[in-house]
């Protein structure tokens, strides 16, 4: 591992645990979070709370930022934007004093614009979309993370920290998989949560998902490679779980035909996402391992 140190905001958390189990053989981990995380040191606070933040980037060489409010139901609008905002500004400004050499913050691929609210949708420019797509977030969510990537490039302009940002799409738990297979039995009428999960099953419009276990990898990557660049960088896995190939269903929840940058992409892989994951292989080393389709098709 190229850093000694490495401090992960929200470690606690359901994918906190994923990145400190992937992290913790390669460096010397610790965790910020309100949430215990077991068997690494631990500061427990909010990333809200400037002065937790400060003390647990004390001595660290790397941070992976995941601490947040991580969907658009985890609370009102001023909620989600005073928490996402303010906390990673709290962290970077930490990271910066205290002399942090990267930081890996996580953005989402809502801030394209293409929300989960049926009548707040922008439909993409051009597929796939890339990291130069227009960002137009149209919820609350978004609009935290497409602040929190302007942040993040404002910290890396002033030269004193590398701030890599990825943009993970819904990432699907173990636990969230009988959602997501009840949807994919009846994916008109499912009305979830159906089969005992806790929340429905997520993925957007046109069911994207990345499993926890390479999100946790991409991080890792992102932290190993020499030169990782700003990004952003989508991670997702190679193909949606929805029924219909990605350009028709794209079609059919806009109304009209999407430009095909690269038609040869969804031509060889008919459910490939609407997203350009070049970008995370090229610079970070990561494609995601887990094509999460075969479980449900076969």
């Amino acid at each position: 591992m190229r850093f000694e140190n490495v401090l992960v905001t929200g470690a606690g958390g359901l994918l906190g645990g994923y990145t400190v189990a992937e992290l913790r053989d390669r460096c010397r981990v610790s965790g910020l979070d309100l949430l215990p995380a077991e068997g690494i040191p631990h500061v427990e606070g909010s990333i809200e709370d400037a002065d937790a933040v400060a003390r647990a980037c004390e001595g660290q060489d790397a941070i992976v930022h995941i601490a947040a409010r991580p969907n658009v139901w985890s609370g009102s609008g001023r909620e989600i934007i005073q928490t996402n905002v303010v906390g990673t500004w709290n962290v970077l400004e930490a990271a910066e004093n205290a002399g942090v050499k990267r930081v890996i913050v996580t953005s989402s691929d809502s801030v394209v614009g293409f929300t989960v609210f049926e009548g707040a949708m922008i439909p993409p420019d051009y597929l796939p979309v890339d990291g130069e797509h227009p960002r137009r977030p149209t919820d609350p969510y978004a609009l935290s993370k497409k602040l929190c990537e302007d942040m993040a490039r404002s910290f890396a302009d002033r030269g004193k920290l590398e701030v890599v940002v990825v943009r993970p799409v819904y990432v699907l738990y173990p636990e969230f998989e009988c959602e997501v297979k009840a949807r994919a039995a009846d994916p008109k009428g499912y009305k979830g949560p159906a089969a005992g999960g806790r929340q429905p099953a997520g993925g957007g419009p046109m069911w994207h998902y990345i499993d926890p276990r390479d999100v946790a990898r991409a991080y890792r990557c992102a932290l190993e490679v020499e030169e990782p660049g700003f990004g952003p960088y989508f991670l997702c896995g190679p193909t949606t779980l929805a029924p219909e190939p990605t350009v028709d269903r794209l079609r059919d929840r806009t109304g009209r035909e999407t430009d095909l940058r690269d038609p040869a992409l969804y031509r060889d892989n008919p459910h490939a996402p609407l997203y350009d994951l070049t970008g995370a292989a090229e610079h970070l080393g990561f494609r995601a391992a887990h094509d999460l389709r075969r479980v449900l098709y076969g």
